[in-house]
């Protein structure tokens, strides 16, 4: 088996200014086992269900970017990440703190694994265009 990953982000619509949900010393948000055929790509659709419900979230109140996707290496073989972000106006700072989370800029990852910050530059570059 192999290992899907969910990074979340919000962007505000107004300022541009871009947040991330960090837990902990890690950004990922949710993982969940794929089947390990290269040949079937996993639908990310349980990872925004695991998220949403690890922080008390409606079902609509995470939405995937199908446009991204990277590999990250972890401790336990490698992980493909995926990307969703928060659809509110404002970050759910409240949601996210439930599930020992908060938002924090990109200037503010330090502690996180390195490899989880060469996935967040590309995330970063991604949405930022």
């Amino acid at each position: 088996m192999s290992e899907l990953a969910l990074i979340l982000y919000h962007k505000q619509s107004t300022s541009a200014r871009l947040r991330f949900a960090r837990f902990g010393d890690s950004v990922v948000a949710a993982r969940i086992e794929a089947p390990a055929d290269e040949a079937v790509r996993p639908h990310p659709g349980p990872l925004t269900a695991s998220a949403a419900d690890r922080m008390g979230l409606p079902a609509g109140a995470l939405q995937i970017d199908p446009e991204f996707e990277a590999d990250m290496l972890s401790p336990s073989g490698t992980l493909s990440v995926r990307l969703a972000h928060f659809t509110d106006i404002d970050p759910p700072f409240d949601a996210v703190a439930s599930a020992q989370g908060r938002f924090v800029s990109i200037t503010e990852m330090r502690g996180i694994p390195d490899t989880e910050r060469d996935v967040l530059r590309l995330v970063y570059e991604h949405v930022i265009g």
